[in-house]
């Protein structure tokens, strides 16, 4: 999966015990809405939406990841596992139910519930069924008529908040969602939501990173850290090939990172950046095109978007170039793997026509000793008999014969 130097929503968080602002909240569960429903119309539902899996990229708007959960959806949309997936505090009545009975089935309400318990955390900084164990976790889920409340101190929150939550946290039947996108886009909470240009508004919270290596804006547990190097499984000098012990840190639960392509995305990343630098103009923030923008910089600020557009440029040609020859060797190498198969099917032939050879010649050998076998015998029976004619002609003569007496 790329990685993202903003953190996830988790971490950020984690900075507001009381959970976020609502206006934050509004903004951030817009984005997530459009994540999962984006995920729906490919036809795959994702089974473990929660704030560990919304990143932040380098501008602050919502990417979400670990798709290691998704699963096809069937034509009647919906589907069966019997598997447990996802993380407790945010699974779905319907997804527990399906694990005692295999026969029942769910389908995309089960991430709208858990956008509804992201909800519930984000405004009030905590989930709805914390437990301190996972079993209660769940019976309060399985229960949820009985354990789903809201906390007595509602200041500030607006009520349309509540509304929404409660009509994710709720049956299936009724659920939010079951109508597709215009389900939230025509909810009150999102009456100042402009979803056409969603990612063109400038986030509540801008990541501050120094590098692509900055990992100050994730919560590492540096328990679970000094493990993974120190011993138990693989080591944090077991991944590369020649690298410093320490290199690979910033990159612990990443698998790789991947430069973002793209003329339109780089400048709209750079828009953005653009945006926080100079939010204090409000004409500026109105702008939602380039080119409008570009006649409002100053020079100097110009100058460095296009220097670094144009190393976004060439760092995505280089990236072309290497995947280029990776795939002429990729071809190269099925091109020999085809020659070594067919020479392979070649030599399994003549081994199984020596082998036949081998066979039929052990055969007439065999028949051959059987035969040299039979004519010895029939040759001694005919020795056997000449020799026995004689014999017995001359015990007949002798009893013929006179014996003579003195």
């Amino acid at each position: 999966m790329d990685y993202y130097v903003g953190g996830d929503l988790l971490s950020l968080l984690s900075k507001f015990p009381d959970g976020f602002p609502p206006h934050m909240a509004i903004f951030y569960l817009a984005e997530m809405i459009m994540a999962v429903n984006s995920v729906h119309s490919l036809g795959y539902i994702h089974r473990d939406i929660k704030p560990d899996n919304m990143l932040l990229n380098r501008s602050g708007h919502i990417v979400l990841g670990d798709f290691g959960s998704c699963l096809k959806l069937r034509q009647d949309g919906t589907v069966s596992c019997s598997v447990a997936v996802g993380t407790p505090d945010y699974l779905s009545p319907e997804i527990l139910l399906a694990l005692e009975d295999h026969t029942l089935s769910y389908g995309v309400e089960c991430d709208w519930w858990s956008i509804g318990a992201c909800a519930y955390e984000m405004f009030f900084g905590h989930p709805p069924f914390y437990a301190e164990s996972v079993v209660e976790t769940y019976g309060k889920i399985l229960h949820y008529k009985e354990h789903f409340n809201f906390p007595s101190s509602l200041e500030d929150l607006p009520p349309e908040a509540l509304d929404f939550i409660s009509a994710l946290i709720c049956d299936r039947e009724s659920r939010l969602g079951i109508g597709g996108l215009q389900d939230f886009q025509t909810h009150l909470l999102f009456a100042e939501i402009d979803w056409d240009r969603l990612r063109d508004f400038t986030p509540p919270f801008i990541p501050e990173a120094v590098g692509a290596t900055d990992t100050s804006n994730f919560d590492v547990v540096e328990d679970r850290l000094s493990e993974m190097v120190t011993g138990g499984g693989e080591t944090i000098s077991d991944v590369g090939d020649s690298s410093p012990l320490g290199v690979n840190l910033p990159f612990v639960g990443y698998s790789y990172t991947f430069r973002e392509d793209g003329r339109d995305h780089v400048w709209g990343n750079l828009r953005n950046a653009c945006a926080c630098k100079l939010r204090s103009n409000s004409d500026l923030q109105k702008l939602s095109h380039g080119e409008n923008l570009e006649s409002h910089l100053d020079p100097s600020l110009l100058s460095e978007l296009r220097n670094a557009l144009q190393t976004e440029i060439e760092a995505r040609d280089a990236l072309s170039s290497e995947i280029s020859l990776l795939q002429a060797a990729n071809q190269s190498l099925a091109s020999r793997l085809y020659e070594a198969d067919q020479l392979n099917s070649e030599l399994q032939s003549k081994i199984h026509l020596l082998e036949q050879q081998l066979k039929d010649r052990e055969r007439s050998r065999e028949e051959e000793e059987e035969e040299r076998e039979k004519h010895f015998l029939s040759r001694r029976c005919e020795t056997c008999k000449q020799i026995s004619e004689p014999t017995s002609r001359t015990r007949q003569i002798a009893v013929y014969l006179p014996i003579a007496t003195p």
